[in-house]
């Protein structure tokens, strides 16, 4: 099954608010059409539905050529305006971060890494630790036996510095994100200011980039492997800021010299591997500062399932993409697949062809595909005392208003949750509730505030309403529910469903899902 509905009657579509404009938010970047920038808008078109027949889910897109926005399009219920998670393209602005403190002359990368913590040395190291630099922590090569260091902030400094090597640092390239995150501890110890704060007033605010929430270790440092949200426009205009070699609007805000050495390979990820058996793969291209090489002379920031920014300067285009991807390959391939078709001048757009409409249909699939089967509850408030349960719940309540809507109110013994949920439509809410299924979003000691969310309910039989809602904040954090009630309404079963795992394309089977949990309430009634 398709993972997006097509609306095909794009008018009916935009009358009923089914897609997002992107005039609901103003990001500072230039727009053109496709053809001024030597696109065809039907290559676009044809690149959008390839990715929806082939299954990915996409949140937000944004195409640019010659640093202007030529398409753009957000998978309702996400939409311009809303901070999504980052995940590991984070890590290509904590390599940005490292490049200013070089330029400030607060470092270089061949300091060594123990000399930035004195106080945090364990008793015994490993000889290797006396050669390991900062380059080695900015191309992933620390050559360290394991990837994983226990504890958080200074623990897991100390956990880092008494690691085993199993290669020289610098000759062996591994996947570590840890050393992502020592590289915002440097820069924590040699400005005295987190990492978001250090890029605040010499990238984030040239760049227009606001609102930006980044996640903290335990001892208050911004995660420089992970952990930034913000949105798809951002990501663009870091793009652009790379393709520009650390120009903005002719500013040179950091030095040619290290967006170059971030942007070309330093070590290659498989190099007992022929180049031809390299070239296949974008996985075998090399790796820079923070940065990943890709074919076609590309390169890009990606993060967990496919957080992307593509740059291709040969062809002066960045793609600036959010998502829930498993197959980041097969992406990439949909966008080296319009390279051909463009053009280094203007083309004669075709007057039959709108772009925008062709795009507007694309959106999530409905977690309830039909609408609702009964007439449901207008104007009412239902209010419940659960039974004993193992789960803290104590009180739920719906409240619909005259449309239908319904706000789900879920009581502990020390919270309120209100979560609204659109009736056979999406509606935009927030909170910070702990997931029966999955734990927390994200605890907030990590400094992240309640997650935005989009609900959906329907009534999927005259006695039964479905109510499923989504983090646009974070993938992947997510509850559906369905409240089976009495016909009088005084009785109510609450069956929170156990989340079905994921295949992503190209990965192997998932485990078995977790088992439902149910729960049951009687009906308060007042005493008037």
């Amino acid at each position: 099954m398709t993972m997006y509905i097509r609306i095909l009657t794009c008018c009916l579509a935009a009358l009923l608010g089914l897609t997002l404009s992107a005039q609901t938010y103003e990001d500072g970047l230039q727009r053109s059409t496709p053809e001024a920038e030597g696109i065809r808008s039907e290559t676009i078109a044809d690149f959008v539905r390839a990715l929806d027949e082939g299954g990915y889910e996409v949140h937000g897109l944004m195409i640019l050529r010659h640093d202007k926005v030529v398409a753009e399009h957000w998978w309702r219920p996400y939409g311009p305006q809303y901070p999504h998670a980052m995940y590991s393209a984070t890590k290509s602005f904590t390599g940005a971060a490292v490049g200013f403190a070089v330029q400030e002359g607060l470092l270089k990368v061949s300091d060594r890494v123990k000399d930035f913590f004195p106080d945090l040395m364990p008793a015994k190291t490993a000889p290797e630790l006396e050669r390991l630099t900062v380059e080695h922590l900015l191309t992933m090569s620390a050559g360290h036996a394991r990837t994983q260091y226990p504890g958080s902030g200074d623990d897991q400094v100390r956990s880092f510095l008494a690691m085993d090597y199993a290669h020289e640092p610098g000759t062996s390239f591994a996947y570590n994100i840890t050393c992502s995150h020592m590289l915002s501890q440097i820069i924590t110890r040699v400005t005295g200011l987190t990492l978001y704060e250090y890029l605040k007033p010499r990238l984030l605010d040239p760049l227009g980039i606001r609102d930006v929430v980044w996640e903290m270790d335990l001892d208050g440092r911004n995660m420089g492997n992970g952990g930034m949200h913000s949105k798809t426009s951002d990501l663009a205009k870091f793009g652009i800021f790379l393709k520009n070699k650390g120009a903005w609007q002719g500013k040179q805000l950091l030095n040619r010299e290290w967006v170059e050495a971030m942007t070309t390979p330093h070590i290659f990820q498989r190099p007992e591997l022929s180049e031809e058996e390299n070239n296949k793969d974008d996985g075998g291209q090399g790796y820079g500062y923070q940065v990943w090489m890709g074919r076609h002379n590309s390169y890009r920031a990606i993060g967990g399932q496919n957080q992307l920014i593509m740059v291709i300067p040969e062809y002066d285009l960045v793609v600036a993409s959010n998502g829930q991807i498993g197959d980041e390959a097969g992406f990439n391939q949909l966008i080296y697949n319009m390279l051909d078709g463009m053009s280094p001048k203007k083309l004669k757009p075709n007057k039959g062809f709108d772009l925008q409409a062709a795009l507007a249909g694309y959106e999530l699939a409905h977690p309830f595909p039909e609408a609702s089967q009964a007439p449901g509850e207008r104007s009412r408030t239902l209010r419940y005392r659960m039974h004993q349960n193992a789960y803290g719940l104590t009180g739920i309540a719906f409240r619909f208003d005259a449309q239908g809507n319904m706000t789900l109110t879920l009581e502990t013994g020390e919270a309120i949750h209100n979560i609204p949920f659109g009736l056979d439509d999406w509606r935009m809410g927030s909170t910070d509730r702990t997931l029966l299924f999955g734990g927390t979003v994200y605890a907030n000691s990590m400094n992240t505030t309640p997650m935005t969310t989009a609900g959906w309910c329907s009534w999927t039989a005259p006695d039964e309403l479905g109510a499923y809602y989504l983090s646009l904040f974070n993938n992947g954090c997510q509850e559906r529910f369905r409240f089976s009630f009495s016909p009088d309404r005084d009785e109510l079963t609450v069956t929170v469903v156990a989340p079905q795992p994921r295949r992503f394309q190209g990965n192997p089977a998932p485990a078995p899902a977790t088992r439902d949990i149910t729960l049951t309430a009687s009906r308060i009634k007042s005493t008037y």
